[in-house]
């Protein structure tokens, strides 16, 4: 639509992706409040077909007169405001750790923050309790998750593990001798670099790599999170390219041109059960990623050989891992390649929403 798009968008955009490729009818409904808050022309955005703009309080009728089978819906967010679906079947997609991001929030005051843990938590409880299935973004949150569904009363609920569903961007790098890296995606509170970049920064000046920066703060957020120091004071290295936001497939094919994907942050328990979207979007273009040993796209970097797992206080670690990128191309070919096979076999749309698909066929 030409607007700005965050994880979740990419999560129903990839859903619909997998379930049309499998024969089903999918429409992605787009909140008109976000639309409100980012489209400022007075003419309406462009609108894909299949996709339809809408007040969130106005899909219960929306499915009531389209005779809409199920309805999936990303997190709690707006499913309190669901009222009579009729026949339609509600499909909960616990598609972050919410509850662990807020508590990573900045709060002005400790009652505040406590509120606004038991609102989402009373809401997420009502969602689930309501919910005619689950599924869920990686497998490491799995009880994570069937913890919240005994909580809700429902832990017989069908569940089904279904990852970032993206499409594969082909890679097209140059291999011309200098190594490539990138940093992309939004700034968020709750992740934050470490001694990676100043790792970074000593590579950088001995001209060994360069640095593609395609960081921003995210167009949802009600307060600005800053640049990181270290992350500030890189922009202004004559090696380093800082990028201002671009379309998302102008963003990927940029991508694809780059080497390595650097994500690397420190650990909390948000970040455990994260399925890093910047990092499943890097793997989806063929780059293999420089990343932490405890996210949910930690195990599979590792089974498919796609990239590094480095402990992100170790700067010894973090140094070799990109020295040996720099050094040997034949090591940066084998992790391309193995970006590559996990993209094709996990992340392409058509097989990461087959447990979806097969939720789906149990309703009918």
């Amino acid at each position: 639509m030409g607007l700005p798009v965050a994880a979740p968008g990419l999560r129903a955009w990839g859903l619909a992706l997998g379930l049309r490729a499998l024969g089903h009818d999918v429409t992605v409904v787009v909140d008109r409040r976000v639309i409100a808050r980012v489209w400022t022309r007075p003419t309406p955005p462009a609108l894909p077909r299949g996709s339809i703009i809408l007040w969130p309080g106005h899909l219960d009728r929306y499915v009531r007169t389209h005779d809409v089978d199920a309805l999936v819906v990303t997190n709690s967010n707006n499913v309190r405001r669901l009222g009579d679906l009729g026949r339609c079947r509600l499909v909960y997609d616990f598609f972050a750790p919410k509850m662990l991001e807020l508590a990573q929030e900045d709060h002005p005051d400790e009652e505040t923050a406590a509120a606004a843990l038991a609102l989402l938590e009373s809401r997420k409880l009502a969602a689930l309790a309501r919910s005619d299935a689950v599924i869920v973004n990686g497998a490491k949150k799995v009880p994570y998750v069937r913890g919240w569904l005994e909580r809700a009363g429902v832990p017989e609920l069908p569940l089904g593990v279904v990852v970032m569903a993206m499409p594969t961007e082909a890679p097209r790098s140059a291999d011309d001798g200098t190594l490539r890296a990138a940093i992309s995606g939004y700034l968020q509170p709750w992740s934050r670099p470490g001694p990676v970049l100043s790792t970074l920064a000593g590579l950088l000046d001995r001209g060994d790599l360069t640095l593609d920066l395609m960081v921003s703060g995210h167009w949802g957020y009600t307060r600005t999170v800053s640049l990181h120091p270290e992350l500030q004071a890189l922009t202004s290295h004559p090696r380093v390219v800082r990028h201002a936001p671009l379309p998302f497939g102008d963003f990927r094919r940029h991508l694809a041109s780059c080497h390595v994907s650097v994500d690397v942050f420190a650990r909390n328990p948000e970040r455990e059960l994260a399925m890093v979207t910047r990092s499943v979007v890097a793997l989806s273009c063929g780059l293999p990623v420089l990343h932490v040993p405890f996210t949910e796209v930690s195990d599979l970097i590792t089974a498919y050989d796609a990239g590094w797992t480095v402990d992100p206080d170790d700067t010894a670690e973090l140094r070799a891992a990109l020295v040996g990128a720099i050094e040997d191309p034949e090591v940066l070919r084998s992790k391309r390649e193995g970006a590559l096979h996990l993209a094709r076999e996990l992340l392409e749309p058509s097989r990461a929403v087959v447990p979806l698909h097969e939720i789906l066929q149990g309703f009918a």
